[in-house]
């Protein structure tokens, strides 16, 4: 496909479509696909979970106010370890205890992100 036609695609594609566009290397397409009017919250959440997407994805997935009121979406981000490190930290405190716990353990995150976690439990714990 040439770049006009996954443009095209991106916006007014089916969900398979966007499901391959969105790994597309040209940041664009994944643009065009995140601003498609037909991109429901579980794609959304699907997206936030896959680690091979750019970096700028999953920073405008953060910024969009409507995706961010979706527990699951905020879980997806925070345990993805190409988020940017600002933005999990500053989802750390949206999250509940058991997915801190998770959090705390999982070695794919952040060192920073796994402590600030453990420290986030042993507060809440004293409490």
């Amino acid at each position: 496909m040439t770049f006009p036609e996954r443009l095209k695609a991106a916006v007014k594609g089916t969900k398979e479509m966007r499901a391959i566009l969105i790994r597309d290397p040209n940041k664009i397409v994944g643009v065009a696909v995140l601003s498609s009017p037909k991109l429901s919250e579980a794609e959304v959440e699907t997206i936030a979970k896959m680690s091979s997407i750019s970096d700028e994805l999953l920073r405008i997935i953060s910024m969009t106010r409507g995706w961010m009121k979706n527990y699951s979406v905020v879980v997806a981000l925070s345990k993805n370890p190409k988020t940017p490190v600002a933005i999990s930290m500053n989802l750390l405190s949206r999250l509940n205890d058991k997915d801190l716990r998770m959090l705390s353990s999982d070695r794919n995150v952040a060192e920073i992100l796994r402590v600030t976690a453990r420290q986030k439990l042993v507060i809440g714990d004293k409490k």
